[in-house]
């Protein structure tokens, strides 16, 4: 394959390794919000009276490292956890990473909440779930000992029928993800992608409380940021094998295009082997993303739109011949034309997504040189307006540190 065209191998902005103290705290946040949504409907066995509760709460939101070490001293010591155990442990991890801290130092605690959630009392299962969550906000030392002794587990019970413990397990699964390599290998290794893979793809949800693809679709995420690290040839396989599971107006489609152009395009001769059929899929995908995408202000819009270009550019590059069908989509499908797509694209404002959108035009012009498809009437460089007044990209586009593979 002629790469005139192609990037060096290395990106032009430094190289970020995931996770980042960002991303932790981005997805320490997510979950720490779904905490509070749903405290009020997880199934609370205090059963307080009116005139305690008060007091209760109290006692709570003021628990510490030597209450959080009375606790795990004495479930160890029993082997066995209440659900009121947990249920304060739980408030404890929220309220300071030093009570986290404090709790993996003691040496059998957490086998002992392992044992809980693995147990036929359906509501402790629950609570030991939720507190191991809350756990899984500690750093790195904390997340690999939760993988090692429970990981096998939360891999098994995205199975459940469980609403609850099945959201409980991605939300771990997603902060063991965002937190260390060591320990986001171990549950990798639990055939955990294509189990996420599933479920981000499903269109068959009965109900909202069964809806888990925007869960696994930041653990997809997550994976994919440090694919390079993280993914096996098996993976990467099966990623090439059900590229088109995905449809772009489903729940959490805009991670779909960052999530392949990351696990796949580094390897452009894997890329090179897709079929015609995922090709044409892959550049219809990239279109709806972006005309019907009006605004550049969200992270959901950005996603879209900035992967949807760098799809194109690699797409044309490695298959020069779908430069007609791409001219016959936006005629026929959208009524317009690439003339019109790409100053669309310039008109977002946005540093970052002109430069991608330069990286096109330019492929785009030594196409039409070379097949001259587009009509002698239109001019592309005589009608193309780029702003100057552009703003920086933000959240993960930036981060990748992805290069496309087309460069000036």
């Amino acid at each position: 394959m002629d790469c005139t065209n192609c990037s060096p191998t290395e990106s032009t902005s430094p190289k970020t390794t995931v996770p980042t103290t960002l991303l932790r705290e981005k997805v320490r946040e997510y979950t720490k919000r779904h905490r509070e949504q749903i405290r009020a409907d997880v199934s609370d066995s205090l059963r307080f009276q009116l005139g305690e509760i008060k007091a209760r709460i109290k006692e709570l939101e003021n628990l510490s490292e030597k209450d959080v070490a009375g606790l795990a001293a004495r479930i160890k010591r029993r082997k066995h956890a209440t659900e009121e155990d947990m249920y304060r442990l739980s408030h404890a991890f929220l309220q300071d990473a030093k009570n986290i801290e404090t709790f993996s130092k003691i040496t059998g605690a957490l086998q002992v909440l392992v044992k809980e959630l693995t147990g036929n009392d359906a509501e402790r299962q629950l609570s030991a779930a939720e507190c191991i969550c809350n756990l899984s906000l500690g750093e790195s030392p904390v997340c690999e000992k939760i993988a090692a002794a429970a990981g096998s587990y939360m891999v098994t019970y995205l199975h459940s029928k469980e609403s609850q413990l099945v959201r409980l397990c991605l939300w771990t699964i997603a902060n063991i993800l965002a937190t260390g390599e060591k320990a986001s290998l171990t549950v990798m290794r639990m055939k955990l992608l294509p189990q996420l893979w599933k479920m981000y793809c499903d269109e068959e949800i009965v109900g909202v409380d069964l809806d888990y693809r925007m869960d696994t679709a930041v653990c997809l995420q997550l994976i994919a940021l440090n694919a390079e690290n993280l993914l096996t040839e098996e993976d990467r396989h099966f990623l090439f094998e059900h590229v088109t599971d995905k449809n772009p107006n489903s729940v959490a489609g805009e991670f779909h295009l960052q999530i392949v152009f990351l696990t796949l395009f580094p390897n452009p001769q894997m890329v090179a082997t897709l079929d015609a059929g995922v090709m044409q899929y892959l550049l219809n995908y990239s279109l709806i993303n972006i005309n019907n995408t009006n605004d550049f202000s969200t992270e959901s819009q950005r996603l879209k739109v900035f992967y949807a270009v760098r799809i194109l550019c690699n797409l044309l590059v490695l298959q020069p011949l779908l430069y007609s069908t791409l001219l016959l989509q936006i005629s026929c499908v959208w009524k317009s034309d690439i003339i019109g797509l790409l100053n669309k694209l310039f008109a977002f404002h946005n540093a970052d997504l002109t430069d991608e959108s330069l990286w096109l035009m330019k492929n785009l012009l030594r196409l039409e040189k070379e097949y001259k498809l587009m009509s002698p009437d239109l001019n592309m460089l005589d009608n193309i307006h780029i702003f100057e007044n552009s703003t920086p990209i933000l959240e993960n586009v930036e981060d990748d540190a992805m290069s496309i593979i087309v460069s000036p």
